[in-house]
């Protein structure tokens, strides 16, 4: 059974975002993208600068089964990536909602992100 929690938010290219503060947000990949892409070889944080616009490629998750482009969905400023991701990527999947890809930091409005329903909608 998939796995959509509903305090975070979502987008259809299946990237997960929970907030962690005021403007900042945990980014990961969806337990169905997870799915979709198989057991993860790499995940690729590559992007120039710590600033992206929207639609920017900041990075790729590569699978067996397919390689999932990371794009920005709105105009955000990276504050952290998750290290650890870089020795393990297979960690994400076992607990994809556990183990994040970046902090990103941003000031749009959450309206623009979906929610557990709309997501659960898209990935049915």
């Amino acid at each position: 059974m998939m796995q959509i929690p509903k305090n975070i938010y979502y987008t259809k290219e299946h990237l997960w975002f929970q907030k962690v503060g005021l403007y900042d947000f945990y980014v990961g990949i969806t337990d169905f993208g997870q799915k979709e892409i198989g057991t993860i070889d790499l995940i690729e944080l590559s992007f120039k600068g710590r600033k992206l616009k929207k639609g920017t490629t900041w990075g790729a998750v590569y699978g067996i089964n397919d390689t999932l482009r990371l794009i920005a969905p709105f105009d955000c400023e990276i504050l952290q990536k998750n290290k650890d991701l870089q020795k393990h990527a297979a960690y994400v999947n076992t607990s994809p909602y556990e183990y994040w890809f970046a902090i990103l930091t941003t000031k749009i409005e959450i309206s623009s992100l979906l929610t557990f329903q709309d997501y659960k909608q898209l990935t049915q």
